[in-house]
């Protein structure tokens, strides 16, 4: 569980970090507050879609759907805190217009774009794989019915001590009502 959690974070700085250079290139290193929750939510899809069982794998369109739906609820969220509360917290890191520096400025982990996002998004990457961990292989799954609950007859009529003979009347006379 502990492979799948760091997985799961890794996933989430990949991508938020990819997703804050994308937009720090496009000029807003250190985003205002709307521009920083659009891209929180865009980045709580984009986690949602490839943490934990991705879009791609069989059967998982629908809970890839549920979690990058949730995940831009959450990670508006993730913003607010990141942004409220890491905005203390320096970096030495020059920001300013592209190709630019400017010596004097220090930004931070609340408002520099590429660390915000990666911030929120590895938290849900790490919970979404965390939450995806599988079971284990002498393990039954609980998605799985069981004999008792399948509904399926598994045992034969002779081990019910019930012999073909007394089954085959009873179908005849079910077919002789339907007549």
């Amino acid at each position: 569980m502990l492979g799948r959690l760091l997985i799961g974070i890794v996933k989430g700085l990949i991508v938020g970090g990819l997703l804050g250079f994308a937009i720090a290139k496009l000029g807003f290193a250190a985003p205002g507050a709307i521009i920083a929750y659009v891209a929180a939510a865009l980045a709580g899809i984009l986690i949602g879609l490839v943490a934990g069982k991705p879009i791609w794998a069989k059967d998982a369109k629908i809970e890839a759907g549920m979690k990058a739906f949730v995940g831009a609820l959450l990670a508006t969220g993730l913003m607010y805190a990141v942004r409220r509360w890491l905005a203390d917290v320096p970096l030495p890191v020059a920001i300013g217009p592209i190709g630019e520096t400017q010596p004097g400025t220090v930004g931070t982990i609340g408002s520099l774009a590429i660390t915000s996002l990666a911030v929120v998004t590895a938290a849900l990457g790490g919970f979404y794989e965390a939450d995806n961990t599988p079971s284990e292989p002498g393990r039954a799954d609980a998605s799985e019915p069981s004999e008792a609950t399948s509904g399926k007859r598994i045992a034969s009529a002779e081990a019910d001590g019930v012999t073909e003979d007394e089954v085959e009347p009873e179908a005849e006379r079910k077919r002789t009502k339907k007549s």
